[in-house]
């Protein structure tokens, strides 16, 4: 996914929603159905990799701040780890696709 465009602040948008539960990854298929299947994948799993609870509280995966309620977490990421969640969606969706074409049809 090296080029940036149309879609980029989508991306970060759904890894934000899925990593602060306001969407399951299993969602993106309806909701986002032009994006790539090995992108859809890649930011669920960031999305989850980022899903940070403590005793019922959302805390930032990135930089441990915290406590916040859902749309607080979501607007945290997106507003202040915008930049580095896409270049963790974008390593992931590259891994996903070079082991898919390591595996072959």
């Amino acid at each position: 996914m090296p080029k940036r465009g149309v879609f980029t602040p989508k991306i970060v948008s759904y890894t934000a929603m899925i990593a602060s539960s306001l969407i399951e990854p299993e969602e993106l298929e309806s909701q986002a159905p032009m994006i790539a299947k090995h992108v859809k994948k890649a930011i669920g799993n960031v999305g989850l990799r980022l899903r940070t609870l403590r005793e019922g509280v959302y805390y930032c995966g990135i930089c441990e701040k915290g406590p916040f309620t859902k749309k607080g977490y979501f607007l945290h990421l997106t507003r202040l780890h915008y930049d580095y969640i896409l270049e963790l969606v974008e390593d992931e969706a590259e891994r996903i696709a070079s082991a898919s074409r390591r595996a072959g049809p």
